[in-house]
């Protein structure tokens, strides 16, 4: 896919868990990346915001599951 689809796939997928509270976003990480947010320590960009941090990784996961 080009930079560009994929941009806009992601756009729509943040887009899409921008609407789920925290806990849905943590229920909905696999287990490498559940264990990935516990050890958020801020930073990153993120600030001291965990619950960014896991929206953030949680769309990362959801393209990367597209892809396979």
């Amino acid at each position: 896919m080009s930079n560009q689809v994929n941009e806009v796939i992601k756009e729509n997928l943040a887009e899409e868990v921008a609407e789920l509270g925290t806990l849905e976003v943590v229920s909905k990480l696999n287990d490498a990346n559940v264990s990935r947010v516990s050890k958020f320590t801020g930073g990153e960009g993120f600030g001291a915001d965990i619950g960014e941090f896991a929206r953030n990784v949680l769309v990362e996961q959801m393209f990367e599951e597209l892809a396979e």
